[in-house]
């Protein structure tokens, strides 16, 4: 019983992931129009982070680009300063497929409907997964709980030896 108990604690380990979603939506593209999200990987998110696409099975009307930038290369772009580096670029007709997030920081996921020559309408669901649970460990909740404790305790101990005091030199 304790040998399965422990085995099955090593297999769940690994297990433990986090996610969130990005659009859960109907997706709805004009000819040569784009629609984008704008989401963050914090450094606790970045182990194994992509995003995660899922389209209807059946093929659409077009192909829909999804294509992954920084949000800085996206300001860049939009305000015509330079060039743009692409991280990811991916053109689906439906399915399911998963784009690779490089690193942390902040992102812009671009899908796009330039190419075709009819309007693309589809039910999308577009989350973020990544290995680990994705919450920092925050210190200081616990530093300021020590720091209180000893704080009250030193006005105990305090107030405990005034009274011993004044109660020995009234004797005397």
């Amino acid at each position: 019983m304790k040998r399965s108990s422990f085995l099955l604690l090593l297999l769940a380990i690994p297990a433990v992931s986090g996610s969130f979603s990005l659009f859960s939506d109907t997706l709805d593209l004009d000819v040569g129009t784009y629609r984008y999200i704008k989401f963050r990987i914090t450094p606790d998110q970045m182990e194994n982070a992509e995003i995660t696409v899922d389209l209807p099975a059946e093929p659409l009307a077009g192909e829909i680009e999804f294509i992954l930038i920084s949000e800085m290369d996206y300001r860049r772009g939009w305000e015509g300063r330079g060039n743009i580096d692409t991280l990811a670029v991916v053109y689906a007709e439906g399915g399911r497929f998963a784009i690779r997030v490089p690193d942390f920081g902040d992102y812009v996921l671009i899908m796009s409907n330039r190419g075709n020559y009819n309007p693309v309408l589809a039910v999308a669901d577009i989350s973020v997964s990544f290995a680990g649970s994705g919450v920092a460990y925050d210190s200081l909740p616990f530093a300021m709980t020590l720091l209180m404790s000893l704080l009250a305790i030193g006005v105990v101990v305090a107030a405990v030896l005034i009274t011993l005091k004044l109660l020995y030199s009234g004797r005397g």
